[in-house]
């Protein structure tokens, strides 16, 4: 009983270190996202649900059979999630990084055009 307790609070905060970085990106990324961003993060969270509930589907039925290779196959799916939601996170990052880069260097190329536009008068 104590081991399952254990499983299921490991699997519990893996389930929080993949929520917690989903609502930040979530709510920095709100404005002015292009379709093609929000179709990767619709695709990105299907893998999640999908991973997330064969990983909790093959966790249970080990525990409930006993089965050594099922748990091994949950352990796999674990990794692969993991794996999956650490590229999914960084890709997400780096697109909102370029994005904030990109709008900074356009205001700066306003400043400069009204610059030129002023020193021109």
């Amino acid at each position: 009983m104590g081991s399952t307790l254990v499983l299921i609070s490991l699997m519990l905060s893996l389930s929080i270190a993949v929520i917690f970085p989903e609502m930040k990106y979530s709510q920095t990324s709100n404005n002015s996202i292009s379709s093609e961003f929000e179709y990767m993060v619709s695709k990105q969270r299907k893998g999640f649900l999908i991973l997330g509930l064969l990983a909790l589907l093959t966790f249970f039925t080990s525990i409930q059979t006993l089965s050594v290779g099922t748990f091994v196959l949950h352990l796999l799916l674990d990794v692969v999630f993991g794996i999956y939601a650490y590229a999914s996170f960084q890709v997400r990052a780096s697109l909102i990084q370029m994005q904030n880069i990109s709008s900074v260097n356009e205001d700066i190329l306003e400043l400069d055009e009204y610059e030129y536009l002023k020193q021109a008068v």
